[in-house]
């Protein structure tokens, strides 16, 4: 749904027939695209990579990469070059991907826990675990809300331990005033169909440290604009498919989508910032602050609601909400999915509700697991309507955290 950021958030948008609220919406739509496309294609990658490193105070070297994943995978796989470490630490409650990343760049996954079930990192504990075996730690910074990390910081540099944000969920927020991805020595962007600003594909890589060079033209692919319209189309019509649902899929069905037979690959398909990513990507960076501050103002009512479920938010740190995550029992959980879907409202455990496994024997992360099956996500998003937030906050008016001593 195109925005039309002239209008203030008061406005009710009328529903349209039988379409579902999503956890994360887009600012743009095809129509927008289309005229884009046919306008001439005039902005450049680098024009995007400008716009974008604006945002970062131009600080660093900024490479435009197929995915985050991509982006992850090329600078270990160059910090590695140069080290005999083999060793990179992760967060346990994460995305497959950033385990395949690690893998594909030749080395093995350790994992760190949650201190609390809410997402809060206990960052000196996280620290004594670092080893003179750790190449790097991905520090993660998820629904939009970055972890204050710097407790880490002298034990990272004193072992020489590569710090690497993971930007995916989190754009245009901060830690004790300074942009997130700007405190390690690498940052990861994605642009995925779920992020802050979504290309339909695509990443980025922040480069922070001066000893870590890697060249552009090898990491750089631009797909032709035809290649990127076509995949903005099919990306709005899955998602337009999901959104006109109001029922759950089975769940062999979900399970047949997320199947992997061993030894496939599926095609490779070009998802690099190219002249349309480049020209959406601008167009949306010209309103993200407004969308931005939308989505951090639905935040804020919700949690205020919410906020005894609600993620872990550091008083150092500034968020730029993508979602609100709420862990909550699982009797409070199972109303609030029924209520809000009555009102075609999605709320969902979206985020992995399976944990990383680390590449040996470790003891059990307790509260990544607690976060992982007792989380829902609660969309914020530009799209959302005062009665979709009402209704939402009454969903859970009488909702309560689990009572982990009644839980296995």
């Amino acid at each position: 749904m195109a925005l039309d950021i002239d209008k203030p958030n008061t406005i009710e948008r009328p529903p349209e027939t039988g379409r579902m609220t999503d956890l994360v919406e887009e600012f743009w739509d095809l129509p927008l695209i289309d005229a884009l496309y046919q306008h001439g294609l005039r902005a450049s990658p680098d024009d995007f990579r400008d716009a974008l490193h604006q945002l970062f105070g131009r600080r660093g070297q900024l490479l435009l990469t197929g995915s985050a994943r991509q982006a992850l995978r090329v600078v270990l796989a160059r910090v590695a070059a140069e080290s005999q470490k083999r060793r990179v630490l992760v967060s346990s409650f994460n995305c497959r991907v950033v385990k395949e990343a690690v893998h594909s760049a030749g080395l093995a996954v350790d994992t760190f826990d949650f201190a609390t079930p809410n997402g809060r990192i206990e960052w000196d504990a996280v620290a004594q675990s670092l080893t003179d075996e750790h190449l790097a730690i991905v520090v993660p910074h998820f629904f939009g809300i970055p972890t204050d990390f710097t407790a880490v910081l002298p034990a990272a540099r004193r072992r020489g331990v590569m710090i690497v944000e993971d930007c995916a969920h989190t754009l245009g927020a901060s830690i004790a005033g300074t942009p997130a991805g700007l405190l390690g020595d690498a940052a990861l962007l994605s642009f995925n169909y779920d992020k802050p600003i979504s290309l339909a594909g695509g990443g980025a890589l922040l480069i922070n440290h001066p000893a870590i060079t890697i060249d552009r033209q090898v990491v750089e692919a631009p797909p032709p604009g035809k290649v990127e319209l076509q995949q903005f189309r099919r990306m709005a019509a899955r998602l337009l498919g999901g959104r006109m649902r109001c029922t759950r899929r089975s769940l062999a069905a979900r399970m047949l989508t997320k199947l992997r037979v061993p030894g496939y690959a599926p095609p490779r398909v070009p998802t690099g910032i190219g002249s349309l990513r480049a020209a959406v990507g601008m167009w949306q960076l010209e309103r993200y602050d407004v969308i931005r501050q939308r989505r951090d103002h639905n935040a804020q009512f919700l949690n205020e609601a919410l906020g005894h479920l609600s993620w872990h938010v550091a008083e150092t740190v500034g968020a730029a909400h993508l979602k609100l995550r709420v862990v909550v029992s699982p009797a409070d959980a199972a109303f609030a999915v029924r209520q809000c879907r009555l009102q075609r409202i999605a709320i969902a455990n979206s985020n992995w509700p399976k944990l990383i496994e680390p590449d040996g024997t470790e003891s059990a992360r307790v509260n990544a697991q607690r976060a992982a099956t007792f989380g829902l996500d609660v969309p914020v998003h530009q799209n959302l309507s005062h009665t979709d937030l009402h209704n939402i906050a009454s969903a859970f008016a009488h909702a309560k955290a689990p009572d982990w001593e009644m839980l296995p």
